[in-house]
């Protein structure tokens, strides 16, 4: 009677355990075996590349949790897709534009350093001129007094006369010169007129250009790059490496069974905020992780890491 009573009770451990372990399956279900199921090619991603992001996206979790929490597998059951759909290609097209406005800055930019150039070439010139022309008037202003003094008197005397002459010819030259000065500071004003004529436009047309650029893109979008579903990460959109790690972490997040956190830093925040800055993981992650998670020491997650690494010998 016994030998019966023990198996029926070894065998009602054993379905209790797998009753407990499926119904607590997706609650932190670590280690995560994955594998990548596809690629596609429109991303210009090597299978490595991926699995070198995916990787690094791990460490984001398994830093904090002091365990490992996901490893590659080809035969995985947690499957990553790359799917690339109207969501890559607007990101393409906002990328294009961002390169466009940024070349149309970078135009305004050398128009306005040489508009500088030219103005500052104009003042100088124009200042020099200006007392050039100061001093032409007052020798010539002089001379024509003596010239008239010694006509009065019935003429100058020969070496005087010689001297007057001197002078004249002397006069003509500083004229002829500042005519030429003359001439180039039109010349100058010209340009300085054409060369802020076309940077005001290109402002003009640039600022039209960044309205219309916020208005398709310059808005918060809900976390639509990736989703997690039945077991399948699909990742749709990224526009550089920064981007497919957050991304991917997100992503890894809810294969964990977390769910969305307050804190617009956080790696689980349910909007794609800026991918600029090094992604670790907030507090409100933290928190989040550890609640659903334990210290990764605890009974429960020993016991299940146990049952599931049981059951995988059958698969």
């Amino acid at each position: 009677m016994r030998l019966p009573f023990l198996a029926l009770l070894l065998m009602s451990l054993l379905l209790g355990s797998v009753l407990w372990y499926k119904a607590n399956a997706d609650i932190c279900p670590v280690p995560i075996a994955y594998h990548i199921d596809g690629i596609d090619s429109r991303f210009n991603l090597t299978k490595e590349q991926a699995k070198t992001y995916l990787a690094q996206a791990e460490k984001v979790w398994e830093d904090e949790a002091g365990s490992d929490l996901f490893y590659y597998d080809e035969k995985g059951s947690l499957v990553v897709d790359f799917v690339f759909d109207e969501r890559q290609e607007l990101a393409d097209s906002e990328s294009s534009g961002r390169k466009y406005l940024d070349a149309k800055k970078d135009e305004h930019e050398e128009i306005f350093v040489a508009l500088q150039k030219l103005q500052t070439e104009y003042d100088a010139l124009s200042s020099s001129y200006e007392k050039k022309v100061d001093d032409y008037e007052r020798r010539l202003n002089t001379y024509n007094q003596k010239v008239n003094s010694y006509n009065d008197q019935g003429g100058a005397p020969s070496d005087v006369f010689a001297d007057l002459e001197k002078e004249k010819l002397q006069l003509s030259k500083e004229s002829a010169s500042l005519e030429q000065t003359s001439s180039k500071l039109k010349v100058l004003a010209q340009k300085i007129n054409e060369l802020g004529g076309k940077g005001n436009q290109l402002v003009q047309g640039y600022n039209s250009e960044v309205a219309e650029y916020n208005k398709q893109f310059g808005f918060p979008r809900e976390f639509t790059q990736g989703d997690y579903k039945d077991k399948r990460i699909n990742v749709y959109k990224f526009s550089d490496e920064q981007e497919v790690l957050a991304v991917l972490a997100h992503e890894f997040g809810h294969a964990l069974g977390l769910g969305h956190v307050e804190g617009e830093s956080s790696v689980m925040y349910y909007l794609l905020e800026d991918t600029n800055s090094s992604l670790v993981l907030s507090k409100e992650d933290k928190a989040a992780l550890v609640a659903l998670c334990g210290d990764g020491d605890d009974v429960s997650h020993k016991f299940q890491r146990t049952i599931r690494s049981f059951l995988e010998k059958f698969n």
